[in-house]
């Protein structure tokens, strides 16, 4: 069946996305892609980026329709289908009227917003976790225009793309199905949520969901041996031939779940920066959606 998504996760990024995807993906009467989490189509992001480690990045953007249907086309009779791209909602511009033409004005949208404080942070302890990140977080905050300028891609921007309220705004003001979650809710509660989600997307909300795992946690691996199997490109890429792929997957995300990672804190000073960095952005965001957001300030 050659089907496209009737609904997006669009953003923002280390928001639970992929924790998301493997939740979501448990239940029957909905359809995420087992060829990769996030389509990458609606960004038209144009590759060939050049910060380390990019090309990986690079190597699964979808460039055309057709290309992007094909990443759903085992898809039955599933009444929920979707793509979870957090990019969609950095790239709002570009996404939203490609959305609009391809998937029409009645397609849900979802987005799951986290502190932009704790995201940034987030966002850089990915990169330092995979060593792809040589500097310290506040150094890497002061090459983000250089970074940009370099065509490194836009994960990179660690603090310019944590400022939400333009981009929650362009899609409420173009979309009617619109969901807004905060990250701290799903952190809190993921059953709560997904029962949210699933009375949004019309599915059966009494699916009992396995949220015990988490996926694609940042922060320090425990074993720096096994961290540098799974983050070897060439190594994952032969175990893929002998291996079931599903398998493969599974390790993967055994290796890199929130028991194989040490969190670590950020400068009190830097976060006090952040909060004053944010705080106007935050307060209007408040507003915009109508839930309370003065914990992110704190």
């Amino acid at each position: 069946m050659n089907s496209l998504p009737n609904f997006l996760i669009v953003g923002a990024s280390k928001s639970g996305t992929s924790s998301l995807y493997h939740y979501l993906k448990q239940h029957p009467d909905i359809y995420l892609s087992d060829k990769q989490k996030e389509g990458r189509y609606f960004s038209q992001m144009p590759g060939n980026f050049k910060g380390p480690g990019d090309e990986n990045i690079t190597a699964t953007i979808t460039k055309d329709l057709e290309s992007y249907k094909a990443l759903f086309q085992t898809c039955s009779e599933e009444k929920a289908v979707g793509d979870i791209s957090p990019e969609y909602l950095y790239f709002h511009e570009k996404s939203i009227p490609l959305i609009q033409k391809d998937l029409g004005p009645d397609v849900k949208i979802v987005l799951i917003l986290r502190s932009p404080i704790d995201r940034a942070y987030s966002g850089y302890m990915h990169f330092k976790r995979d060593k792809r990140e040589t500097l310290s977080f506040e150094e890497g905050m002061s090459m983000e225009e250089e970074r940009s300028s370099e065509d490194w891609i836009w994960a990179w921007q660690y603090r310019n793309s944590g400022l939400y309220h333009k981009q929650v705004k362009a899609y409420l003001d173009k979309f009617e199905n619109v969901k807004v979650i905060v990250f701290d809710d799903f952190e809190n509660d993921a059953k709560a949520v997904l029962k949210e989600l699933c009375i949004f997307l019309d599915v059966d909300a009494s699916f009992g969901f396995n949220t015990e795992y988490k996926y694609n946690v940042s922060g320090n691996p425990k074993s720096k041996m096994l961290y540098s199997i799974e983050s070897s490109r060439g190594l994952i890429n032969f175990a893929k031939k002998i291996i079931p792929d599903k398998v493969v997957k599974a390790v993967r995300n055994k290796i890199t779940g929130e028991k194989q990672m040490v969190k670590t804190e950020m400068n009190e000073a830097t976060r006090k920066e952040l909060i004053e960095f944010y705080r106007a952005d935050i307060l209007e965001l408040q507003n915009l959606i109508q839930q309370d957001l003065s914990h992110w300030l704190k």
